[in-house]
């Protein structure tokens, strides 16, 4: 460890003096360069400003106007009240405020001055307004509930634009409607002020308009440049624009270049990045060095454990305490049981060995993969039933033959059913399935346990680790299991897929090509490389 973290001081050091060097020798270019990309930046700053203050003047808009929209049934029978309430309403741009209430045959319509004084409105507002109105009418006349008010916007004369927003009586029927005509050159100069409030809140420096699209034009914006984006509530031909009071962007990237402030950042960043891989390298291996223990520890469990059981029930028989043939028969049956899972995990311990010194070799052959699932299930399938576990077989017919290598295979099957064994929870069922998919031979084993997090999903194949649920810890197992079944199916040129939710059980399925050659798979025998390296994509 004391080495380890030797050659990790080295390595920061290294990682911070080089890119320092490099830097300063590299300046002048680097800040040519530099000017270039800082106008684009500047570019991007000035739309991030501009969407913010879009953002802030629609939400200040809408919620001024809901607020001075928002009426109950009875206010609409209220003449003096709609007065009061429509004189304390602050709807930017606002020219008149109209209220309807629906009857059988007649339109009951009330309208007021920004004042909240009641007012004539002149033909083109009242047209407006009527055909605003016109699809509230119907949905009152067909007595359809409304089950959540929102604004709506019509803007058919755009001299005369309306915002409504429906009232509902205790049934959620609309009873009438509330609305407000707007007056664009207020409207134009409120929103300007909203938006201006905006950017300072933010402490922006920044020339704004708002207006039509050929307000931004170079001959009316007098040649300098107005980054623009539309308005997102009531005016959404219009548009936002903003720039720059002293300078364009290309100017303020040519200020930056002349001050040079960019490498005192770029020096930190870059002692700041070496710490973090020294850190990062002295963590990994911590954790390396933890996992290593606790799949000692592990280990040590899984052996002991079945060892004792095996020589106290070879004890009983030594000793001739067993006499009933029946208890013969189960001490045996539990000590084969034992035995043939401490051969599964020294089977594991030994193949990760050489996996990790890359002595692992393969032998292809052409196999009838049916009959390897079936032979599987059959060594688990009588102690599995007298646990109580439910275990079901459905083999596709006519199955193609597949270069595989049948011990390997046979093992990942192994290590996949005795998961879902451990993590079976109170509901023992569990279904294996093999059918071909296009090209694809699939194998399939599904419990209905307790399930594994997304999170954890493509951990669960690193070497070592075992998920951080509380059964977990009392269950046995040595964190190989997973990794094992990943490098088998790695080698043979597929895949192993996940599908699990916590609660609900987990899915595995191996996937791998049937038709693929020997050569595509590498040569039969030969070594393939770590877990390490195999696990860097699974």
């Amino acid at each position: 460890m004391r080495r380890f973290v030797r050659t990790s001081i080295v390595w920061v050091a290294a990682l911070t003096l080089v890119p320092l060097t490099v830097l300063l020798v590299m300046q002048y270019r680097f800040l040519r360069r530099l000017e270039e990309t800082t106008a684009q930046a500047e570019r991007n700053w000035l739309r991030n400003a501009v969407a913010e203050m879009v953002r802030d003047v629609e939400r200040d808009y809408r919620s001024a106007t809901e607020l001075a929209l928002d009426l109950s049934e009875s206010a609409l029978t209220d003449p003096h009240g709609l007065e009061s309430h429509f004189q304390a309403a602050r709807v930017p741009g606002a020219k008149t405020y109209f209220t309807v209430r629906f009857g059988d045959d007649m339109w009951d319509v009330s309208t007021f001055d920004p004042s909240g004084r009641p007012r004539t409105v002149p033909l083109a507002e009242g047209q407006a307004m009527k055909v605003a109105v016109a699809s509230w009418s119907v949905v009152h006349h067909f007595r359809t509930a409304i089950p959540q008010r929102g604004l709506s916007i019509d803007d058919a004369d755009r001299q005369n634009r309306i915002i409504v927003m429906p009232i509902t009586d205790g049934a959620l029927h609309v009873a009438g409607v509330a609305g407000v005509i707007l007056d664009n050159a207020k409207a134009r100069a409120a929103m300007s002020e909203l938006a201006v409030r905006s950017a300072k809140r933010r402490h922006h420096d920044l020339v704004i308009r708002v207006g039509e699209p050929k307000m931004f034009e170079a001959r009316a914006t007098g040649r300098r440049e107005f980054i623009s984006e539309p308005l997102k509530f009531a005016y959404m031909d219009w548009f936002l624009g903003a720039r720059d009071v002293c300078a364009t962007p290309e100017e303020l990237a040519h200020i930056n270049f002349k001050f040079n402030a960019f490498w005192t950042g770029g020096v930190a960043i870059a002692l700041i990045a070496a710490m973090f891989l020294a850190i990062q390298a002295t963590a990994r291996q911590m954790k390396l060095s933890q996992m290593k223990s606790d799949f000692v520890s592990n280990v040590s469990h899984e052996l002991r454990t079945p060892l004792s059981s095996i020589r106290v029930f070879g004890e009983y028989m030594r000793l001739g305490r067993v006499e009933k043939p029946e208890k013969i028969r189960e001490y045996g049956e539990y000590i084969e049981a034992e035995s043939r899972r401490l051969t599964q995990l020294i089977n594991n311990i030994l193949d990760f060995s050489r996996i990790e010194s890359a002595e692992k070799k393969y032998r292809f052959n052409e196999c009838d993969p049916g009959a390897i699932v079936t032979d599987t299930v059959a060594a688990f399938e009588v102690p599995l039933r007298e646990r109580g576990f439910n275990i079901s077989v459905d083999i596709a017919p006519s199955l193609p033959r597949v270069c595989l290598d049948r011990e390997s295979i046979a093992q990942a099957l192994v290590n996949l059913i005795d998961n879902a064994v451990k993590y079976s929870g109170d509901r023992k069922e569990i279904e294996v399935r093999a059918f071909a998919d296009g090209d694809e031979l699939r194998i399939v084993i599904q419990d209905h346990g307790i399930g594994i997090a997304a999170s954890e999903q493509k951990k669960i194949f690193e070497k070592f680790y075992r998920v951080g649920s509380g059964l977990v810890h009392d269950v046995k197992g040595s964190g190989l299991g997973l990794a094992i079944v990943s490098h088998i199916v790695k080698a043979h040129r597929g895949r192993v897929e996940v599908a699990s939710a916590p609660g609900e059980g987990t899915r595995f399925t191996i996937v791998i090509p049937c038709k693929a050659s020997e050569e595509e798979r590498g040569q039969a025998g030969a070594p393939v490389p770590p877990l390490d390296k195999n696990l860097e994509n699974a």
